[in-house]
């Protein structure tokens, strides 16, 4: 009878939104998927208001469903977000794509980041080096030099769930990113032989990963990483990744997370291979008023027959996260202090002290939810760092400004 009813109203109206949204939702009824999902993106394309856009985009995507095409699925429930006549349809709609995205066995993450800075290539402040407060003879010529420009960086993934639940996956994937580097006029005076292809670098990992679950409150997540990278174009190192982390629940407000690493790098330039162990340790709690507060701590040391890359490294870090936003913007910040200590710099040509470093970094980053589209949204973070070095080409600062475009869910 519905069926019967939608092929009357059509035969007056081929376009009738309501008349096609009805044949869908029939087709569903009638083991029809394929064709109904057809007739819910007519029914889509028709619709006057957000209402009929709303329900056309729910069937399509459960038409989806139905013949197993995930992503098409996830498609039509970001359109369905974008188009939700109310806050209780999104959050319902959320709730259906975060269910999907768990039973989905293979999942894209897409990055996407622009970021104007005045020292793209972290270069040198000062032309003459200076260690200890003593000048040396070595001066840097224009392009070793800070540069300002514009970064472009974007990373692409693929995971795939070979075997467990989405809680507790054995997964495998691969993950490419690339960071473009655009100089400013001033640069290119300054520097008129560089070109930013000389300041990009890309990465190239192919990971495999299994997370256990051990209680109701601790979890096991560990994995292995084979990865290559590249520096202006040009092969700069293979490197093997082995890492592992523990998750525990303390009670509904405190989330701990305790990990290590251990990294095998081969640089391209034929140097002696280095090997760094980390380990890092945070919390991370939602206060009583709504806002959340994590803090981290990391230690890590680098060992090799080159010298030169030997170094210890420790760091710590706070981020605040406010839970409600203002004039429509979800505010997070960050404070963060490294300290890197490098026992010989450069075969102690120079000097029998090494380099010392001290990094000071601080970010604040705004959300845009109003300005996003189909559940992606706008990010604008600030970010600004000051190091302090005994060797003056690695003393200075930065000060950036970025855009960011991230998932809502």
């Amino acid at each position: 009878m519905a069926r019967m009813l939608a092929l009357a109203a059509l035969n007056s109206d081929p376009k009738d939104p309501t008349a096609l949204a009805v044949l869908a939702a029939v087709g569903l009824a009638t083991k029809e998927p394929e064709a109904a999902r057809i007739v819910a993106a007519q029914s889509f394309r028709a619709a006057p208001d957000r209402e009929g856009k709303f329900t056309a985009a729910r069937l399509a995507a459960r038409a989806a469903v139905e013949t197993e095409q995930t992503g098409v699925a996830k498609y039509w429930l970001r359109r369905a977000v974008q188009v939700a006549p109310n806050d209780t349809a999104r959050a319902a709609t959320i709730r259906d794509f975060t269910a999907l995205r768990a039973h989905s066995r293979l999942r894209f993450d897409v990055d996407l980041s622009i970021r104007p800075s005045d020292n793209v290539n972290q270069g040198a402040r000062d032309q003459l080096l200076v260690i200890d407060g003593n000048p040396t003879w070595f001066y840097f010529d224009g392009s070793s030099m800070a540069l300002s420009g514009i970064e472009t960086a974007a990373s692409l993934g693929l995971r795939y769930r070979l075997a467990g639940t989405a809680a507790a996956p054995t997964e495998v994937g691969l993950r490419l990113y690339h960071r473009a580097v655009s100089l400013s006029n001033e640069a290119k005076t300054q520097a008129p032989t560089a070109s930013g292809a000389d300041f990009s670098n890309s990465a190239l990992d192919a990971t495999v990963f299994h997370t256990q679950i051990l209680s109701d409150t601790q979890s096991l997540r560990g994995g292995l990483t084979l990865g290559r990278s590249w520096l202006a174009d040009k092969p700069y190192a293979d490197r093997a990744r082995m890492e592992g982390a523990l998750s525990t629940r303390h009670d509904l407000q405190t989330r701990s997370r305790v990990g290590f690493a251990i990294e095998r790098q081969w640089l391209t330039s034929g140097k002696p291979p280095a090997t760094a162990f980390s380990l890092e340790a945070g919390v991370q709690r939602a206060l009583d008023w709504g806002d959340s507060v994590a803090i981290k701590l990391e230690a890590a040391e680098t060992v090799s027959n080159d010298a030169n890359q030997e170094h210890r490294r420790v760091g710590a870090s706070l981020r605040y996260m406010l839970g409600k936003p203002v004039a429509g913007a979800v505010l997070s910040g960050g404070l963060g202090v490294a300290a890197r200590d490098y026992p010989v710099f450069f075969n102690g040509i120079f000097n029998d002290t090494g380099r010392e470093d001290v990094t000071l970094s601080g970010s604040v980053d705004m959300a845009l939810p109003k300005l996003g589209a189909f559940g992606f949204e706008p990010v604008v973070s600030i970010e600004a760092s000051r190091t302090r070095s005994n060797v003056s080409r690695y003393d200075g600062q930065s000060l950036g400004i970025g855009l960011q475009i991230q998932s809502s869910f």
